[in-house]
């Protein structure tokens, strides 16, 4: 896989600005079969993510997150891509608490963005 990465790093670059705006990104950043996986879940075990199959499901699952938690606002501590694979540091902000996470990505070889594994830690990154 040759995946270009100046388009891949550009699809990171936005990533955050997709999770604080508007899920029309997720329609140009990541793939027509992309998956995203949450490593938390719901208190029966679900998660909704599970259920976003595709940039247009992914785009419909932002709308609503951002519709249910206006007040959330994520940063970046750091990104980086290596070839087919990336992987970003960022800090999620609701009030004032304050958390940290890390999303691994694999990218198509046109640089979209297909999977993503997040996971959300329990205090933010330094940066």
């Amino acid at each position: 896989m040759n995946t270009s990465w100046a388009v891949a790093d550009a699809a990171l670059a936005l990533w955050l600005e997709m999770w604080n705006t508007d899920g029309e990104i997720a329609r140009r950043i990541c793939s027509e079969d992309f998956q995203i996986h949450f490593l938390i879940s719901d208190p029966d075990g679900s998660n909704p993510g599970d259920d976003v199959l595709g940039a247009e499901s992914f785009a419909r699952f932002l709308d609503r997150y951002r519709e249910q938690h206006p007040e959330v606002v994520f940063s970046e501590a750091s990104r980086a891509v290596d070839g087919a694979h990336g992987r970003m540091l960022w800090n999620v902000q609701v009030g004032d608490h304050a958390a940290g996470g890390i999303d691994v990505f694999d990218f198509t070889d046109d640089g979209l963005i297909r999977e993503v594994w997040s996971v959300t830690g329990t205090r933010a990154h330094l940066t």
